[in-house]
């Protein structure tokens, strides 16, 4: 499946890309996309959702003030935690 996004998110996506924030632009594409359709299923309640939402805007400020982490790294803990394999 090819999905179409507005030129302003592709580049958006692309300089996260190449700032190393993100590893690709088809996997934060896949996990938004799951983590939705989780949302809308109800695998996730409304408490967990707004807990999730307040850690993206947490990282993003950490972001902001340079205390990210490597992005590899967080995928590791997160693969880790979660029993991921991949």
């Amino acid at each position: 499946m090819n999905v179409a996004l507005s030129q302003e998110l592709e580049k958006r996506l692309a300089e996260k890309v190449q700032r190393g924030e993100i590893q690709s632009a088809d996997g934060l594409v896949e996990q938004a996309v799951a983590f939705y359709l989780d949302y809308e299923a109800g695998a996730m309640d409304d408490q967990e959702f707004r807990e999730t939402q307040a850690a993206i805007e947490e990282a993003r400020e950490q972001s902001r003030l340079g205390q990210a982490l490597p992005v590899e790294q967080v995928f590791a803990e997160l693969r880790a935690k979660y029993g991921v394999s991949r």
